[in-house]
């Protein structure tokens, strides 16, 4: 399961945190003389939330800025004027700044801290599906499929295919570290994009290249480091069952 904010989710988080403060804040105006300016803050402590939840701690920021600014503007005398007479006003602004920043970071950071969960529990059982096949003796086209399935769904990819020598044209390589020396890096929602002319990983049994993973990405998909080396090790599980000696069905004493 692909847990990584969507380029919607994160347009939403930023429309939510510059807009719903002024929004928020502008419809209490009616009531500004019968609620009381704390509970005017509460509120929009709960848009920094939102904001944060949907596009991250860049719209959690960013809400909270405009919270403030917001606040200000239509709670606090002069109204629709930036400028504070009441001392306790100007508290309550900065507060109310200081809140929706802290709020912001924290439910980024736990938002982070529930996709690496998610992603690692999910890496696993992609590792142990395939090892499954490797166990129980699979025929080799059908660890081949599950290999490549595994792996399109883990690295978002348009599409991976195994390819056995003579191998076509050279590409860049995903080496068993995760890392790809590639001349440009790009990233996208804070993680490494595979170069868009594609990928290879080196299919190796016994010390052999057996073939080559080739993999198509989606330039506008970002991934993680722990996610490359987990494709590494799923393609060793297919070098291992390629590489392994052809049974008769009999079993060794």
């Amino acid at each position: 399961m692909n847990t990584r904010p969507t380029d919607t989710g994160i347009a939403i988080g930023y429309a939510v945190g510059g807009l719903g403060p002024i929004a928020v804040a502008g419809s209490l105006v009616g009531v500004r003389d019968e609620i009381n300016s704390t509970n005017v803050a509460l509120v929009l402590v709960v848009v920094v939330v939102l904001a944060a939840v949907a596009g991250g701690r860049g719209a959690g920021a960013l809400a909270a800025v405009v919270s403030g600014i917001s606040f200000d503007f239509f709670h606090t005398r002069p109204y629709l004027n930036l400028t504070i007479d009441s001392r306790d006003d100007v508290e309550t602004t900065v507060l109310l700044l200081a809140i929706g920043l802290v709020v912001g970071q924290l439910v980024a950071w736990a938002r982070r801290s529930s996709r690496a969960s998610e992603r690692g529990s999910d890496e696993i059982a992609r590792l142990h599906r395939v090892a499954e096949q490797v166990a129980a003796g699979a025929e080799p086209r059908t660890i081949v499929q599950a290999v490549t399935a595994e792996l399109t769904e883990l690295l978002s990819l348009r599409s991976c295919d195994y390819e056995e020598p003579p191998l076509g044209v050279p590409l860049l390589r995903l080496e068993r570290n995760g890392a790809i020396d590639a001349p440009v890096r790009r990233f996208a929602g804070g993680e490494l994009t595979l170069p868009a002319e594609g990928v290879e990983i080196p299919v190796l049994g016994r010390g052999l290249q057996l073939g080559r993973l080739v993999l198509e990405p989606d330039p506008g998909v970002g991934v993680s480091l722990e996610e490359r080396v987990v494709a590494v090790a799923i393609s060793d599980q297919l070098g291992a069952a390629l590489a392994a000696p052809p049974t008769n069905g009999a079993h060794e004493p």
